[in-house]
């Protein structure tokens, strides 16, 4: 966890000192050319299994670089908070959970009104509940509770609302609970 953590910290630095050389580069533009240049390779690999499964991890984390270096550099601009989701994304892919959620509570502190809150918020929250360990029940509580607050869909809001009465139950407990009609 703490490798990737560093690595992602150097190569973010990295990027950083290369894409300020420019004079005349309008920085947004290029910060926000080289994260799509970079989604798209990895779509482009993505769509053959075989080299989809050969993908080193590090093609993700250069990803994550890109966006987290035009978040730092832009950290007001509605990109950012795309750019934060993103990395809250990409980060649950490696299967970094913690830094995963870190940057999820990121984007919640600083664009609290972000367009995709309640998917965000369901995300941190089942992370918790079932990916990162030991189990923390007390956070999954909290962010099912503020979701809760969202616009949600009755259906959605009914299903939530089961999670949190049986909160004790671990995700795994709380599925057989359900399958057999409790």
């Amino acid at each position: 966890m703490r490798s990737i953590y560093a690595l992602s910290l150097i190569l973010s630095f990295s990027f950083l000192v290369e894409s300020c050389g420019g004079p005349a580069t309008d920085k947004k533009t290029e910060l926000k050319a080289s994260i799509k240049q970079m989604e798209d390779s990895i779509m482009a690999i993505q769509k053959d299994p075989m080299q989809a499964a050969k993908m080193p991890s590090l093609t993700n984390i250069e990803l994550i670089n890109r966006l987290l270096a035009y978040y730092h550099a832009f950290p007001k601009d509605k990109y950012a908070a795309l750019c934060l989701f993103k990395t809250h994304i990409k980060y649950s892919d490696l299967q970094a959970y913690e830094l995963s959620v870190a940057y999820g509570d990121t984007l919640l502190q600083l664009f609290p009104k972000f367009e995709n809150k309640d998917f965000l918020l369901e995300s941190i929250a089942s992370t918790y509940d079932v990916l990162i360990e030991p189990r923390e029940e007390e956070k999954v509580r909290f962010y099912y509770e503020i979701l809760l607050k969202e616009d949600l869909k009755p259906t959605k809001r009914k299903d939530i609302e089961n999670r949190l009465a049986h909160i004790e139950m671990d995700f795994f407990e709380y599925s057989q609970f359900r399958m057999n009609g409790k």
